[in-house]
């Protein structure tokens, strides 16, 4: 009995899609259940009232932010939120941070968005904007379920879900209806990481500098003082080196900070390059996307882009042309970790009286989310793999065409990016050491997936390429498939597989034949292959729940 050399492909793919389902259904089963034991153990460890002094508006101590923030992660935020120590200050107070996502603690194809607060010690209304962030992102992703569960939205249930928390009417004051539904586009789209304090040394006493005096705004690695921008832990403040590693290991998106002393959206970069050290723009290759950005910010705050701010009337600036400074973490952030950073000044006058706190907030909260909403939904992103294996690439890059600067993907693992553009259509050009370039085209916020095919390689690909794009499609941002990008003939194709060789897309004559010998070998190859796998991916996998570490490698509390 003999088979042809096509029909011994369908037969290994075959195997190859019921392998994939087996396996797929295997971590489908693990997730949920880890979910729920992590959360479980997590509100345990918490206690405490679940409920905390919401309605109180008052500048926290670092042991009540501390307690607040347990009170969020064990009662609105239960399930959907991760607490981690990132590291201490000088004076050992711990630098507590909190993720709020589907997967919290778990690696997703999502955009990352960070907040960091009180960088200086007498700034310190960041920490209750964080905070308060935090709880609404949160109410409104439990008040999405219980609407998704059943509950007609509209009609009082808005206040029957806030019950719990707070009055209605409060939380219907500080954020509309509207601004709930926003929340919850967030907390679905996103992994949002937030940090209330980072100098909380200098919160206590009540001084801009950490307890070495050091302000922690110039104590980042500088891309003009220091060629390369290397790390060197020890020669930094332990708060700068403890964000500076976690920043590292979640490399957000986009991140916010927040500031007093103006009313402004501030972008990179801050620092200028050569002897001048006065005042004058200094661009970033991003500044288009960086100007975007900051007036999206500055816009859906009531005041900020208005006249009333006769400072910054378009309620944006560039760093160094309000003043430049030199070891800032804005810049350091784009640079270092591709995290778009845009600096917030929340008010004129730094720590206003805490009767001014709702009004701050009433005024940034719809701010702070229509900037984590458009990270969130309007970001161009992807995955760059393999086009024969499907898996992410060692070494692989990405640059935009009109940008100088190239990024690489968030995810070692699944190859998965996110980089917010201009508002436009973009050349994206996806290479890697040792595969053909390509270069396709997508309108910003799409999704836009490219396969590279290695040089060397003229084995056939058991995947057949998408759309006829050599391995690269875009969809729309929902997932659904949108128009497919064609190539503009620049783009290198790879090797074709050689007269007589067998594949999908080879030539093999139709009098070729294997025998059941060969075929038997191959499909027994092929199994004992996938078996390997599977079995490595269940350890790794069964080792990171024993261990209770994110895939990001940053050690999660309980």
């Amino acid at each position: 009995m003999f088979m042809g050399v096509r029909g011994v492909w369908a037969a290994l793919w075959c195997v190859l899609v019921l392998a994939a389902r087996v396996d797929a259904t295997a971590r489908g089963s693990l997730a949920p259940m880890t979910y729920r034991r992590l959360a479980d153990e997590s509100a345990k460890a918490t206690g405490g009232d679940a409920k905390g002094s919401w309605n109180e508006w008052r500048y926290r101590s670092n042991e009540e932010l501390a307690s607040a923030m347990d009170a969020l992660h064990a009662g609105p935020c239960a399930g959907i939120s991760k607490l981690t120590t990132i590291g201490t200050s000088v004076r050992g107070v711990e630098m507590r941070a909190m993720e709020v996502s589907t997967q919290p603690g778990v690696e997703q194809t999502k955009p990352g968005i960070m907040l960091v607060g009180n960088m200086h010690g007498d700034e310190p209304v960041g920490r209750e904007l964080i905070l308060r962030f935090a709880r609404l992102l949160c109410i409104a992703h439990e008040r999405l379920g219980r609407s998704a569960g059943g509950d007609e939205p509209g009609g009082g249930g808005l206040e029957k879900d806030l019950s719990d928390e707070a009055s209605a009417k409060d939380l219907l004051d500080e954020a509309s209806a509207k601004l709930l539904d926003e929340a919850a586009v967030v907390a679905r789209n996103a992994r949002v990481f937030l940090v209330p304090t980072m100098n909380p040394d200098g919160f206590s006493a009540r001084r801009r500098n950490n307890a070495n005096s050091v302000d922690l705004n110039r104590d980042f690695p500088d891309q003009f003082n220091e060629p390369g921008m290397p790390d060197r832990f020890d020669a930094r403040q332990p708060e700068t080196a403890a964000m500076m590693r976690f920043s590292e290991s979640v490399n957000a998106t986009a991140a916010l900070n927040f500031h007093e002393g103006a009313l402004v959206a501030n972008y990179p970069y801050d620092a200028i390059s050569g002897t001048n050290r006065k005042a004058g723009y200094s661009k970033s290759p991003d500044d288009a996307a960086f100007r975007r950005l900051a007036k999206v910010y500055a816009r859906a705050h009531p005041t900020m882009a208005t006249a009333a701010n006769e400072e910054f009337p378009e309620g944006i600036t560039n760093g160094a042309r309000w003043y430049p400074l030199w070891g800032g973490m804005q810049d350091w952030h784009y640079v270092k970790t591709q995290t778009m950073d845009v600096t917030v000044e929340v008010n004129e006058r730094k720590w206003p009286d805490e009767s001014q706190l709702a009004r701050l907030w009433t005024e940034h909260a719809p701010a702070m989310m229509a900037y984590a909403k458009t990270v969130a939904t309007e970001s161009t992103f992807g995955r760059l793999t393999d086009s024969v294996t499907g898996e992410a690439i060692r070494g692989a890059t990405l640059a935009v065409a009109g940008v100088d600067v190239r990024f690489t993907p968030t995810s070692r693992r699944t190859g998965y990016y996110a980089r917010f553009l201009a508002p436009g259509r973009h050349e994206v050009t996806a290479s890697a050491p040792g595969y053909y370039p390509q270069t396709r085209t997508a309108n910003a916020g799409e999704r836009l997936d490219i396969s590279l095919r290695r040089m060397e390689d003229a084995r056939p690909s058991l995947a057949p390429e998408k759309d006829g794009n050599d391995g690269a499609a875009v969809v729309g941002k929902d997932g659904n498939d949108g128009a497919t990008v064609v190539g503009k003939g620049d783009a290198r194709r790879g090797p074709k597989p050689k007269p007589g060789s067998a594949g999908l897309g080879g030539a093999a004559g139709a009098g070729e034949l294997v025998g059941v010998g060969e075929l038997a070998a191959a499909v027994a190859a092929a199994v004992a292959w996938l078996a390997w796998r599977w079995r490595r991916r269940k350890r790794a996998r069964l080792a990171a729940l024993r261990e209770g570490t994110q895939l990001s490698g940053v050690r999660i509390d309980g």
